[in-house]
């Protein structure tokens, strides 16, 4: 009877503890600072080695009855591209070279006409109109040698309305600027064109699966790196009635002074079996946080792929723990964790051989120290397993040597910072664009996110490399396809612009 009543009690408690601490994290998400960083330190910190220092950088819905309505049909007035007679137009000239127009005896064709095709395009600031002039050729005196005309220049759209320029431009706005297609379509009726958002969905799903074969030589040459940073956020697919929740995945290859690809990955949900599968002939070291298809890969020593844990995702849940009566220990932890991020940042000014050394020197003294601590706050009888800070501890402790993986490999880093801030370019155009219409416009969105974020990464202007790869991808030889890698454009137009 009194065990049971001891055993009742202490499961109140913990409930109570529990509460406790969860409303207090909540008063401090509402009232408290957002920053996870620990601004105050102790008057013992430890002294930081002369190094040279980095300058500082719902309520209830209400049931309303609505009158009927009829939906208009759409009919043949329905447009797809509407352009103003009023803006600028620019003849391109797509002429017959000269001696293709000229008979053996030395007279030349006679001109007896011209096709006009027209385009929307674009240049920063403004729309204009180009229209291709292509003359037609003919023999006065022998009708029989026909007409020659100049082929319009090749597309990677054939026959569409849009110059490749008026595409790219499209492209950098959704997924370099986070425009949702109906604001795009509200700008251009601001400018008389009228144009439909299917259109624009159609340009932009075409557009990507174009570049499908580049797409794919990036994830080769990021995987080729050896480090891979990753992570996954999820998004909403559009489905009759309500939208399923689907998953974006980014892999950024991380090797130092290596090209920063950006790879982005959709998938209809959040299984694991997609970053196995993506991640299968990867060889080297994988940053990531905890989800299952890291640690088995990480397991699993025929795939060669050391995982290591992210010290950054293991702060948060030490921060979380500030609320309880154990916030000394978590906030001990989190100063200790400071120590480790401001060597860091020393260590990544230096050359891989002296980051080492710090590492070894500064860094893994402290990373054990945080480890034994761990093994001494286990064994307290008064340490509730279902506290944050039990939470916390064991997240890390069972997962040691995943986070020590830095420390003896200097193209390490301890967190994984860069595939989130990967996906902050997502997130805030996610809260603008909402949903993804379908499966092969969430594979479109993936490859031209890649294209895009990648070339911000590099400080490449988008639509100045989308405009030139959607020139030059239809006629440009598959062996040399990695001469329009975005890092590879870059040093090209480098090599140009320094000839000149």
């Amino acid at each position: 009877m009194l065990l049971a009543a001891a055993r009742q009690v202490g499961e109140l408690l913990s409930m109570v503890e529990d509460q406790k601490n969860q409303l207090e994290w909540l008063r401090r998400q509402v009232f408290g600072q957002k920053s996870e960083r620990l601004v105050d330190l102790p008057g013992n910190t430890p002294e930081i080695p002369d190094f040279e220092m980095p300058e500082p950088d719902e309520p209830k819905p209400q049931t309303v009855e609505i009158p009927k309505h009829t939906r208009r049909k759409k009919g043949k007035g329905n447009y797809t591209l509407e352009i103003p007679d009023g803006l600028e137009r620019v003849e391109v000239p797509v002429d017959v070279p000269k001696a293709e127009r000229t008979l053996p005896d030395g007279a030349e064709l006679v001109k007896i006409g011209e096709d006009r095709s027209e385009k929307l395009a674009f240049r920063p600031g403004e729309y204009y109109v180009k229209i291709f002039v292509r003359p037609k050729y003919a023999d006065p005196n022998d009708p029989k040698l026909g007409v020659i005309q100049e082929t319009m220049p090749p597309a990677i759209i054939e026959g569409s309305k849009f110059d490749t320029s008026m595409m790219a431009h499209i492209i950098e706005e959704k997924f370099a600027y986070h425009m949702p297609l109906y604001r795009i379509e509200e700008k251009l009726r601001g400018r008389d064109i009228r144009v439909t958002r299917q259109f624009l969905s159609q340009i932009i799903k075409a557009c990507g699966q174009k570049v499908v074969p580049l797409f794919n030589l990036m994830i080769e040459r990021a995987l080729s790196q050896g480090v891979i940073f990753t992570d996954d956020t999820p998004i909403k697919l559009q489905r009759k009635g309500k939208c399923k929740e689907a998953r974006m995945w980014v892999y950024i290859g991380g090797l130092p002074n290596a090209p920063p690809y950006h790879i982005y990955q959709f998938t209809t949900d959040r299984s694991a079996r997609h970053p196995m599968e993506f991640l299968k002939s990867f060889k080297g070291v994988l940053h990531a946080d905890a989800f299952t298809a890291y640690e088995k890969l990480g397991k699993d020593e025929n795939n060669e792929i050391a995982w290591a844990a992210c010290w950054a995702h293991a702060r948060r849940k030490f921060e979380n723990a500030l609320s309880g009566t154990d916030s000394d220990t978590a906030l001990w932890v989190m100063r200790q964790m400071r120590y480790l991020f401001l060597f860091e940042r020393i260590a990544w000014k230096h050359k891989p051989d002296e980051r080492l050394r710090i590492r070894r020197e500064h860094e893994l003294p402290v990373v054990d120290k945080i480890f034994s601590r761990f093994r001494d706050e286990i064994k307290r009888s008064d340490l509730l397993p279902a506290s944050k800070l039990a939470n916390a501890i064991g997240y890390m402790q069972c997962r040691r040597q995943n986070f020590r993986n830095y420390l003896d490999n200097p193209n390490l880093r301890m967190d994984n910072n860069i595939a989130e801030r990967g996906l902050r370019k997502l997130t805030i155009g996610r809260k603008n664009w909402m949903f993804v219409g379908s499966e092969k416009a969430g594979e479109s969105m993936a490859a031209l996110l890649s294209l895009v974020q990648t070339c911000r990464a590099m400080d490449i202007k988008p639509q100045e490399y989308l405009e030139d790869l959607f020139n030059r991808l239809l006629d440009h030889p598959a062996r040399r396809l990695e001469e329009l890698l975005p890092d590879h454009w870059k040093r090209l137009r480098q090599s140009e612009s320094a000839q000149k």
